[in-house]
């Protein structure tokens, strides 16, 4: 799986997801620390990764949080279900996430010509 972590319609952070083997890489496209998926981290861990999911979520004890999930049509809390429904987006900033499975990907650099357009 692989995430394009967005500040509005630039690209800041490819992550490129394993989760057979719970490792993670990323290609920072941006100097600017504040904007980077991790920040100052260029080898992010897995801990690291389940953390980034978790902060681009409401939080796990949040009041009525099963009805949220309920209007998502999400199971159960789950940071990456929460994402692939939100985008990742969060009340007072313009970072989001777009989720892209392989083949997805695929069809993205077939028809909009790179691999980050929202069709």
């Amino acid at each position: 799986m692989r995430m394009y972590f967005m500040n509005r319609n630039d690209l800041c952070t490819i992550i490129d997801i394993n989760f057979l083997q719970e490792k993670i890489f990323i290609k920072n496209y941006t100097q600017q620390i504040p904007l980077r998926a991790f920040g100052v981290v260029e080898n992010p861990s897995w801990a690291d990764f389940e953390q980034f999911l978790e902060d681009r979520c409401f939080p796990r004890t949040r009041d009525h949080n099963k009805e949220c999930l309920r209007e998502l049509g999400v199971p159960f809390y789950d940071p990456l279900l929460i994402i692939e429904k939100t985008d990742g987006y969060m009340a007072g900033d313009h970072q989001w996430i777009l989720t892209v499975k392989k083949k997805e990907e695929d069809a993205y650099k077939k028809y909009s010509g790179n691999s980050f357009c929202r069709i």
